[in-house]
């Protein structure tokens, strides 16, 4: 029987920041955030790499960094954002590209990107 560990989200939605099912960890969709947890305004590739940043730290917290992706969804305001968006994200996923879908979306708070990715973590212990 697979084990299934719920993490819970520092936000007040009604939602699991993470979900340990097994050799797998879904990490919930990721927004550009301040500090303070408000949206990050700016431009496609600071809002990336804010985003991104923000995934790797939640995998760290299980063991795990961007090389144990197996699976990338990513929302876009804009598909015209996709080039910008693609420079940021292969800096980040060099030599390790996980699978992905990239759609175009009307975003929470008016960002331009959101990502929800899937880890592979049979080589880490369960927390």
């Amino acid at each position: 029987m697979t084990q299934i560990t719920r993490y819970p989200s520092p936000l007040t939605a009604p939602l699991s920041k993470a979900v340990r099912a097994g050799d797998f960890v879904f990490l919930s969709g990721q927004t550009p955030k301040n500090a303070d947890m408000t949206p990050l305004r700016g431009d496609i590739a600071e809002q990336t790499k804010n985003v991104l940043d923000a995934i790797n730290l939640s995998l760290s917290e299980h063991g795990l960094d961007l090389s144990t992706v197996v699976r990338a969804t990513v929302w876009l305001s804009d598909i015209k954002l996709m080039a910008a968006f693609n420079e940021v994200y292969r800096s980040y996923f060099a030599g390790h590209l996980p699978v992905r879908s990239t759609v175009e979306a009307k975003l929470s708070q008016d960002v331009d990107v959101e990502i929800e990715v899937t880890a592979f973590a049979s080589r880490v212990a369960s927390i």
